[in-house]
């Protein structure tokens, strides 16, 4: 659907994940996050539908050797994690919550080292440990509490988030990254709006406000996180190695504390500065990694 470099869909995804971050934050005075987690992933599945007719992928998706397959990476990258995600936020603090996602490298070379044979390189490594020395001394000033349950959630949910990675790459090598992107927004419906029921049941009715910043939020969601995003982040790693391809994404806080500056959200300071020269010379490093490979 989008004839991009890797590297160039990488960068891209990087920046609709940040964008993502501080758009959705309008959100959530007008809808609880499961339910518009649940809509956003029902809008990029109407997206995909002109893509999925004209190819014919949707035969591919319902292929029985594919179909399980789609369902459990949806499951384990959207609806499992952010559902546990969300319920972490209860215990933790987000400030936690987005130090502690950038251990999300280290889960991802064991997975990959094990499960895909990637091997990880010094430089990548190095450029690695500096995307979350520059990530952390960003966020630090805002203070860290240890409260050990929701940290531990958020462990599991990086763990999650990993493994339906692992779920895409194992996905037929002819599968176009668009197909798998709109299979992880499909699949997800199912499983999202069982949550939606179940929250429902036990908290009674979810926050829902309609209004036009909403309607906004969830289009931009919808088309830049799940339709286009994801669709740039599977280019990226079918056709680099995976955990390359997670150091550079896990940069992306620097990107939406810029977005935040710019939208009068946050301002700038030293802590912020010297985090985004560390994260960014992590990023830059694996950059020149993947522009050394050979494929």
């Amino acid at each position: 659907m989008f004839n991009v470099a890797p590297v160039v869909a990488i960068w891209l995804a990087w920046f609709f994940v940040a964008a993502n971050v501080v758009g959705t934050k309008f959100a959530t005075p007008y809808a609880a996050s499961t339910l518009f987690m649940l809509l956003s992933c029902t809008v990029a599945a109407v997206c995909f539908i002109p893509y999925l007719v004209k190819t014919g992928g949707w035969k591919t998706l319902l292929a029985k050797k594919v179909w399980p397959q789609c369902l459990l990476m949806a499951t384990f990258g959207t609806a499992l994690p952010m559902t546990f995600f969300l319920l972490a936020l209860n215990y933790t603090t987000p400030a936690n919550a987005a130090i502690l996602n950038q251990f999300e490298i280290v889960y991802s070379l064991i997975l990959a080292y094990f499960l895909l044979g990637e091997k990880p390189t010094g430089k990548q490594i190095g450029g690695s440990l500096l995307i979350v020395l520059g990530v952390g001394v960003l966020l630090w000033q805002t203070g860290i509490s240890v409260q050990l349950k929701g940290d531990l959630l958020i462990l599991g949910t990086l763990w999650m988030f990993q493994v339906s990675h692992i779920f895409a790459k194992k996905l037929p090598k002819d599968m176009p990254p668009a197909l798998i992107a709109a299979a992880r927004a499909i699949f997800a419906i199912p499983v999202l709006a069982v949550f939606c029921a179940v929250l429902f049941t036990v908290q009674g009715p979810l926050l829902f406000t309609p209004t036009w910043v909403l309607w906004v939020t969830l289009g931009f969601s919808a088309i830049c996180n799940y339709f286009i995003g994801n669709t740039f982040w599977y280019t990226a790693i079918r056709n680099m190695d995976l955990g390359k391809a997670t150091a550079i994404i896990l940069s992306y806080p620097v990107m939406t504390f810029i977005l935040s500056v710019l939208l009068g959200q946050d301002t700038v300071n030293t802590y912020k500065v010297l985090g985004l020269i560390l994260a960014l010379s992590g990023a830059y490093i694996v950059t020149g990694i993947i522009k050394g490979d050979k494929k």
